[in-house]
């Protein structure tokens, strides 16, 4: 009986950190399209829907962009809040003189937060 009970309490905590964890892991991941070819730290990416994933350790991010393929690369950003919250997804970017697009930032929509990144 003792054991039954344990088990039950333990599954009811476990669900509980569960449950409370998950809208930070939501918060930490969104969709992106990108509309064109464009480079992240030296990996190019094309044209497509990513998945961006990143782990903030203030004022630093681990980020992580991957696809249906897999996990394409992971880099180092920083968190910056702009103070005014965006209305949809879009990726800052510097154009070379080759038309290479290289990514500076990337911002979410309903967010004042956005990823930079430095070369």
């Amino acid at each position: 009986m003792m054991k039954r009970n344990y088990l039950g309490a333990s599954i009811l905590v476990l669900a509980l950190v569960l449950t409370a964890s998950a809208p930070a892991f939501a918060l930490n991941s969104k969709m992106l399209t990108l509309r064109y070819d464009m480079v992240l730290k030296g990996t190019h990416l094309q044209a497509g829907q990513y998945t961006v994933r990143w782990e903030s350790r203030s004022p630093t991010a681990t980020v992580t962009v991957s696809n249906e393929k897999g996990i394409l690369v992971t880099v180092e950003g920083q968190l910056v809040d702009r103070g005014t919250k965006f209305s949809r997804n879009a990726v800052v970017a510097r154009t070379s003189v080759d038309g290479t697009r290289t990514i500076t930032e990337i911002r979410f929509a309903g967010s004042s937060q956005v990823i930079v990144f430095n070369e």
